[in-house]
């Protein structure tokens, strides 16, 4: 994948990390969204999935240890109402006011991976894509039919014992069942982390699915 040398950049209140395709000026587009008390930099291990790509990485706006989180949660895999409330909004108008004349792909890895599939639930004509790896959905609100056609990757290590068990078959159930998402689900050998057997899972769907 052609890059550019990355650089962090601020912009309507946000910090985004760019890794760009400058070969191609209509490379698909990628939004990473990184795990809780990580940051964008987290983008590194898995951008290697999105080749031919151009990839941005937001820092999430709240403090979480010695990183960052996309919401407050009330129980593991399960946010606080009014935290992902105030939150949503403003991470969908940092991507939007990012975007170029293509809609972007989402991909999120656990609290990353429950912030993509509720940017995609709640808007989800704005994303051609949604790539969940090690996450949930953030709550039990789930639409019927609001997935309808998009092409979504559910990755799950198989010994995660971070995400309880119950809210990875709520998430497999409604995507397969009740989202009417065009589904790929994987299991990788490992557990609540970006692995090697992951991110060759993610580029080989990628390939099929963006080109």
């Amino acid at each position: 994948m052609a890059v550019e040398h990355p650089r962090s950049s601020s912009r309507a209140n946000s910090i985004v990390l760019r890794l760009d395709n400058p070969m191609q000026t209509n490379a698909p587009q990628v939004v990473y969204l990184h795990g809780r008390g990580s940051s964008e930099r987290e983008v590194t291990r898995i951008v290697q999935a999105f080749p031919g790509a151009s990839v941005r990485a937001y820092r999430a706006p709240l403090r979480e240890g010695a990183g960052y989180a996309w919401f407050e949660n009330q129980g593991i895999g399960i946010a606080r109402t009014d935290s992902l409330a105030a939150e949503l909004p403003k991470v969908s108008d940092w991507i939007k006011t990012d975007n170029g004349a293509q809609r972007p792909w989402l991909c999120g890895f656990s609290n990353g991976a429950a912030m993509a599939a509720s940017l995609a639930l709640a808007e989800p004509d704005a994303y051609a894509g949604l790539v969940m790896i090690g996450g949930c959905f953030a709550t039990d609100q789930l639409p019927t039919a609001r997935l309808r056609a998009m092409p979504v990757l559910f990755c799950r290590g198989d010994h995660d014992t971070v995400i309880p068990p119950t809210k990875f078959r709520q998430a497999l159930t409604y995507l397969s069942d009740h989202s009417r998402a065009a589904l790929d689900a994987i299991t990788y050998p490992g557990g609540h982390d970006v692995t090697i057997d992951v991110v060759t899972a993610v580029s080989r769907w990628f390939r099929a699915k963006a080109v």
